[in-house]
């Protein structure tokens, strides 16, 4: 039987998954009212299967380790927003290659997305150190047990304060000038989040007791160094919003 810590997750992630669909959903019968329901379908479907795979599979790299003497539940459970994001963004991609599909569809993603982050945040915020978001121990007065009686940063909490800031920035109209801009800075943004929020997790302190211990690819984890790729894909755009703000 699943805990109350638990089962309260699992709801708000469903609930997470079913609002950002819906919003999406909505968001593509208006803003491509000439696109047929098979052809936004298939965007949904790639950016759901690259989605699945991309968290599944980062999530075994962050763990590769401590997974060697897992059962396979355990090597499928696991699932990071990063990977998600990554996969989900590579899913969309050959989606639009398969249909036909020219125009940018990243802006639909940008509010169905940050909804269902900050929602999906609340659950693990709300659940214990085997979901695997828990910060490192600290002695700052907002400090948060997770039921290990340990008190820890609270990187679920700075994670969603961080998105808050980030929807406020992309729906400032002096950034998006071009198609997919607001997306391309919310991904921006969340991969730069989440690159320093992981200096406060494990591998960088010691894991909780009957959680798993993430691995050090070199001087980073497996999430940063995606982090990094992700930032890398979205350079040239990047140093276009840099050139805009000097002229």
């Amino acid at each position: 039987m699943l805990s109350t810590s638990a089962s309260s997750h699992l709801a708000l992630e469903m609930a997470a998954f079913a609002v950002g669909g819906l919003l999406y959903w909505h968001g593509s019968n208006t803003a491509a009212p000439g696109k047929d329901a098979v052809s936004r379908l298939g965007i949904v479907a790639g950016a759901a299967l690259g989605a699945a795979l991309g968290s599944r599979g980062l999530y075994v790299f962050q763990y590769w380790s401590a997974l060697s003497d897992q059962p396979w539940q355990v090597w499928l459970g696991g699932k990071t927003i990063v990977g998600a994001l990554l996969g989900g963004l590579l899913g969309v991609e050959l989606a639009k290659v398969a249909s036909g599909w020219r125009e940018s569809t990243g802006n639909r993603f940008v509010i169905p997305l940050l909804v269902a982050m900050i929602i999906g945040r609340i659950g693990c915020q709300l659940s214990d150190v085997t979901d695997q978001t828990y910060g490192n121990a600290t002695t700052l007065p907002w400090a948060w047990n997770y039921a290990d009686g340990v008190p820890r940063h609270p990187t679920s909490l700075y994670e969603i304060a961080g998105l808050m800031v980030i929807a406020w920035l992309v729906h400032r109209p002096r950034f998006a000038h071009e198609p997919g801009d607001r997306f391309r800075m919310l991904m921006v943004g969340y991969l730069l989040l989440r690159l320093g929020l992981e200096f406060l997790k494990p591998p960088f302190g010691p894991a909780a007791s009957g959680a798993l211990m993430a691995d050090r690819w070199g001087p980073l984890s497996a999430i940063q160094w995606a982090c990094l790729a992700g930032l890398a894909y979205y350079l040239p755009a990047s140093k276009r919003w840099l050139r805009m703000q000097e002229g």
